[in-house]
């Protein structure tokens, strides 16, 4: 007798939201959150939304200047965004039919007439909340949904496993924030957490072995947003390689680059690696975007004939939670000529009240992919990933008719795109 239908791992925004579609389904679900949890648990994307909503509650009181008083701002106002993340109440609003949670480490065992089986080490002085179950439990599924965050992608850094780096969820439990932080990586996390913390005062700096932040955005865009995140003083290190990180003799972090070293109060990773060791085999799926949840949830419904997953699976948005935000689908410029295509029409707005947006088409108006950062771009990256879905052409876009386009075309040839002036 299999324990499950599905069996989630990971705590992640995307775990949440597979979860609460999976119980709809009737199929039987568990839930493991296997982090080191307190009364307050947030993922990354939780995270960046308590620090959103933390800058705009202090926007009317921060000081132009003086860092210190802006930590001293975000000290004694942290504690009632992080009130709703606390775990026990999280446990409370989970439907009591719908999953079982499981807190504490796991690690997958041996197989077991064709089925992987999960261990669950229910060491987590938090346990108690869950169901009344021995410290250790065995338990199996048809499918296994890996749902982490996903990892902050880093080199091999000598000492960095030895160090004590905060993650971004650590961050947010800190009763005071640092005078000078390095951020670690170039992904849409570290760029959200480095502005949110020079915002509030922290001296920041990011660094990133790739030649620009965002290496998987459009060029421009990303270039766009990083002059805006050095405007605003964070400062930002790029095709920098990390070798190694220390200690001074005052517990300071110190960061041996390329040439040069660097000195701040403490590191930061945004999302640290995982440590669970995954099998590589059908039933296992890993868990990064709303593509990969609708494949699940497939799944889940071909073993439920009585249930069929309603959800539609919409190209992959990338999307930077910062101010202002930036969102990314489909092809980039690069990707099309590294591809070499043929008859591609790119479209180019550029204002300063509404950004930089980048649409790359072909000749006819078929959307194959966008970029913008903006105040709008997720709205109007939102609506071209519809489109895209019904392919829809640029020209017939309402939601594009205040942007003022230019366009050139890879090959030169004439455009049969007709666009308002």
């Amino acid at each position: 007798m299999v324990d499950y239908d599905l069996a989630v791992i990971g705590m992640s925004a995307n775990a949440f939201k597979l979860v609460n579609l999976a119980i709809k389904s009737s199929a039987r679900v568990a839930w493991i959150w296997d982090r080191q949890v307190s009364d307050n648990y947030l993922n990354v994307a939780e995270a960046h939304h308590v620090f959103q909503q933390l800058i705009v509650s202090l926007s009317n009181q921060l000081p132009l200047e003086g860092r210190p008083e802006r930590q001293h701002l975000f000290a004694n106002n942290i504690a009632p965004f992080l009130s709703k993340y606390r775990l026990d109440e999280i446990l409370e609003n989970i439907p009591k039919s719908g999953v079982d949670v499981i807190l504490g480490k796991c690690r997958f065992r041996e197989k077991l007439q064709d089925l992987h089986v999960l261990e669950i080490n229910k060491d987590d002085p938090k346990a108690a909340l869950s169901e009344e179950n021995p410290s250790r439990q065995i338990l199996t599924a048809h499918i296994y949904a890996i749902a982490y965050d996903q990892p902050t992608f880093l080199p091999k850094i000598f000492g960095l496993m030895e160090h004590d780096y905060l993650t971004a969820t650590q961050l947010l439990q800190l009763q005071d924030l640092p005078n000078s932080i390095a951020v670690l990586g170039g992904d849409a996390d570290a760029c959200a957490i480095a502005q949110s913390l020079n915002f509030l005062g922290v001296h920041t700096s990011l660094i990133t072995n790739s030649l620009h932040i965002l290496p998987e955005v459009d060029v421009a865009i990303a270039r766009t947003l990083q002059a805006q995140l050095e405007a605003e003083g964070v400062e930002i290190y790029t095709n920098t390689q990390i070798t190694a990180v220390s200690y001074t003799k005052h517990r300071r972090s110190k960061i041996w680059l390329d040439n040069q070293i660097l000195e701040c109060d403490r590191l930061l990773i945004p999302v640290e690696p995982i440590d669970l060791a995954i099998p590589r085999d059908r039933g296992i799926y890993q868990v990064h975007s709303q593509a990969d949840i609708d494949l699940i949830l497939q799944k889940v419904s071909q073993r439920n004939s009585f249930w069929k997953s309603k959800s539609i699976s919409k190209p992959a948005i990338t999307f930077v939670p910062t101010n202002p935000p930036l969102a990314q689908i489909g092809m980039t410029e690069l990707a099309a000529q590294q591809q070499k295509l043929k008859s591609i029409c790119i479209l180019e707005s550029a204002s300063t009240n509404l950004g930089l947006c980048k649409i790359i088409c072909n000749h006819q108006g078929l959307i194959l992919g966008a970029s913008m950062v903006g105040d709008n771009a997720k709205i109007v990256i939102e609506a071209i990933a519809i489109a895209m879905q019904g392919k829809v052409k640029v020209q017939d876009l309402s939601i594009l008719e205040d942007m003022q386009f230019s366009r050139y075309s890879l090959p030169s040839e004439e455009l049969a795109i007709p666009l308002k002036k």
